[in-house]
């Protein structure tokens, strides 16, 4: 402690001078003697308290934290990583150490995931060569393997070794060994179980290889949509599946329809396969509340009310506007929204809908005098448009030239066209499942009956339009059973062929493309002779007597051998001879 030295004076003048030390205490300087000799003991404590020495200014708090702090904040930053780098040295060297104490699951076949662990150019069963890992899922992966025994290349789902797992995918080998014992012919467009056999306790499941899935061919778009002439084409397949899946002796609801679960069957054509019956049943089997993907979840389900083969019909009806417009027809971010934006389009769900559903509370709410519904209120705050405001005539642009005008000109996308694509597609979404058109009504409509002068014409052609380009599918998603989340459908874990050709087939505008020579495709069929009329289980048609299902005479049947030769219309496609179901 410094210390203070002053002289004073005596009073009577002389010039005799006493020394005496002062120190400070809080902020007074004070005589030491008096101090040590007759000072409180509280005021030597505080005196011992005082600092000897003081900090420097530019250490102290207050400057750190406000003229200094940018500077305070980087050490903080380096001491962190320092320390994050020490530690991360430690666990390496430990690691090592502690492997051989892990817990093995499956005698070491399986991961801590109770998946099997797939090396490339195993063998199962001394036939399948495994090839790549095409996707992982919920209920396990799916890998591409070479069939020595066949010598063709398969896919084959690989099951989690989990008792549930196990119990849904032995009820999908069931109803996929119906459904193709019901279809020899191969002529219904579902996809081909080759054969199931167990591996180290796991169920495996063989299938055909397909190509990719409607997704990936929206993508390829830009998400602008395919042409109304190839939706036609989907559309009537998908429709023919949909009858085939409704006979009496079959009724299997497919549950989680949507293009990711639709597969071509080559990239260069349009012919598709429906996959993934891992959420399916049978009428009267019903197994789950919690079905379909959100975008074409149909009302019913949303509702809690049971349901049947009809939901099947309106995931169809979102699926053909998305495959046109490109964009999801609904698509709600949780249930609220969902059912929010089903009635902008379609305005208010019956009463009687509503009187027997058991989640309309969740909805809508009930005035008590007159028994009437209204929409709640979103606690989020969004806004959305009136009931049955945003018409599907101006989402199709059924006098605008199609979806954003895209279609203007183009042969096939006549306001007539339009009209006939929006009642099917409005009679596909009915609320009511007991009046929503069947598979067999619907391929019966005038959508599906092409004049001569309106047929679906195609050329084999190289497009310039910038809406298409080459399909790149090192993110490809089509993975048969593949549950993905929301509508992110990304996966890093799929290996390709590499394409043989990258030659496109494209549906040229007559406005862009009139050099190139033109064809009279053959025009499609609307309905499969072979199959007896079978209308929804439990539901009335129209008519009481059934109507004569006569074979079409307007075109082949499924059965003949331009069903699967029909060319892409309207979107650009690479060659890739790989699937994934």
């Amino acid at each position: 402690m410094q210390k203070f030295r002053i002289q004073t004076v005596p009073a009577g003048g002389g010039s005799d001078t006493t020394s005496r030390r002062h120190v400070p205490l809080y902020g007074r300087l004070v005589a030491e003697e008096p101090l040590s000799m007759g000072a409180p003991t509280d005021i030597l404590a505080m005196q011992a308290r005082i600092p000897h020495t003081f900090r420097e200014p530019s250490t102290a708090p207050l400057r750190k934290l406000s003229v200094d702090l940018i500077k305070t904040y980087k050490h903080i930053n380096e001491v962190y990583y320092a320390k994050k780098k020490r530690r991360a040295t430690q666990t390496q060297g430990e690691d090592s150490s502690h492997k051989k104490e892990r817990k093995l699951y499956n005698d070491g076949y399986d991961d801590d995931n109770h998946d099997y662990i797939v090396k490339n150019g195993e063998k199962f069963l001394d036939r399948y060569e495994i090839d790549s890992l095409i996707g992982k899922g919920s209920f396990g992966q799916v890998v591409k393997a070479f069939d020595h025994e066949e010598q063709c290349h398969v896919a084959i789902k690989i099951i989690k070794n989990k008792k549930p797992f196990l119990n849904q995918a032995q009820i999908e080998v069931k109803l996929l060994e119906m459904m193709n014992r019901a279809d020899v012919e191969n002529k219904y467009y579902i996809v081909k179980l080759k054969r199931h056999f167990m591996w180290r306790n796991h169920l495996c499941l063989v299938f055909e290889l397909l190509s990719y899935n409607l997704y990936d061919l929206l993508r390829n778009t830009n998400f602008r949509g395919v042409s109304l002439n190839l939706t036609r084409k989907f559309a009537q397949q998908l429709c023919t599946a949909l009858l085939f899946l409704s006979t009496p002796e079959l009724s299997i609801i497919h549950c989680d329809l949507k293009p990711e679960n639709i597969l071509l069957c080559n990239p260069k054509r349009s012919a598709i396969k429906i996959v993934d019956f891992g959420s399916s049943c049978q009428l009267g089997q019903r197994i789950y509340q919690y079905i379909q993907s959100r975008f074409y979840r149909s009302p019913e389900v949303l509702l809690g009310i049971p349901y049947d083969l009809a939901i099947d019909m309106w995931s169809l009806g979102c699926i053909l506007v998305e495959m046109h417009t490109g964009e999801p027809l609904f698509s709600g971010a949780n249930e609220v929204d969902q059912m929010n934006k089903i009635i902008e389009v379609l305005g208010m769900p019956p009463k009687t809908l509503l009187d027997r559903a058991t989640k309309t509370r969740k909805f809508f709410d009930k005035f008590p005098f007159d028994s009437r519904y209204v929409l709640k209120k979103p606690k989020d705050g969004k806004k959305y448009k009136l009931p049955g405001t945003k018409k599907l005539h101006d989402i199709l642009g059924v006098e605008n030239g199609g979806p954003g005008g895209r279609r203007s000109g183009e042969l096939g996308h006549s306001t007539s066209d339009y009209l006939k694509f929006k009642d099917l597609i409005l009679r596909m979404l009915d609320y009511d499942p007991k009046t929503r058109i069947t598979p067999y009504y619907a391929l019966q409509h005038n959508f599906f009956k092409r004049t001569t002068d309106e047929g679906t014409n195609t050329a084999s052609s190289t497009s310039s339009s910038p809406a298409v380009v080459n399909l790149d599918l090192s993110t490809s998603s089509s993975q048969h059973g593949l549950n993905l989340v929301g509508r992110t459908r990304d996966c890093t874990n799929h290996t390709y062929q590499p394409a043989s050709y990258s030659a496109m087939e494209c549906d040229p505008s007559p406005s862009r493309h009139t050099h190139r020579s033109r064809y009279q495709a053959p025009l499609m069929g609307f309905g499969p002779s072979s199959l007896p009329y079978s209308a929804y289980p439990s539901h009335m048609v129209p008519d009481s007597t059934p109507p004569k299902h006569n074979p079409p005479t307007n075109g082949p049947t499924p059965g003949q051998a331009d069903r699967d030769d029909s060319p892409m219309v309207g979107v650009c496609v690479q060659q890739s001879p790989v699937a994934i179901h």
